[in-house]
């Protein structure tokens, strides 16, 4: 189990730097418009994958997408109204920031992790061929690549805390 999230009984207690909570705050208005139908077709496509892959099955996607797709808008903006919840919630001491999520939070911090790490990633044009060990983290224009590296990082983590 990593430093930062570790259990508290039934919760998950994460320890940020204050400027990584500002980061994770910004998440949500980062991903709302995908969620709303905005912004680049092919985040949305990731975060709202199709269910029928065969494009004979056209009317099936549609009726999936109309059964499923609101449902599924509404608990992933959940989870970006927990995220941030939780992080007003935190305290700040030592300049560390402490949040204490309960169950369900940690499992809405997962999916708006994920959720975040996936439209980065599309954005970049990131693949399993994506060399991260060439990124420069001092160079700026590579400032994307190392937030989704550690969106990638944070995530696991979570992971690990949660499978205990």
């Amino acid at each position: 189990m990593s430093e930062r999230f570790r259990r508290r009984g039934e919760a998950i207690v994460v320890v940020l730097a204050p400027a990584e909570r500002e980061l994770l705050r910004r998440l949500p208005d980062d991903l709302r418009p995908f969620l709303a139908g905005q912004g680049s077709a092919a985040v949305r496509e990731r975060l709202f994958p199709r269910a029928y892959l065969d494009p004979t099955a056209e009317e099936a996607e549609q009726q999936w997408q109309q059964m499923v797709h609101p449902e599924l808008v509404r608990q992933k903006t959940e989870a970006l109204a927990v995220l941030t919840a939780s992080l007003e919630r935190g305290a700040e001491t030592r300049g560390e920031v402490e949040v204490e999520l309960g169950p369900d939070e940690a499992e809405a911090w997962l999916g708006a992790l994920n959720d975040a790490r996936l439209a980065l990633g599309v954005g970049l044009g990131i693949t399993d061929d994506t060399d991260f060990d060439a990124v420069d983290p001092d160079d700026p224009e590579t400032m994307p690549y190392v937030v989704y590296n550690w969106l990638t990082v944070m995530q696991g983590q979570l992971v690990d805390a949660l499978s205990g």
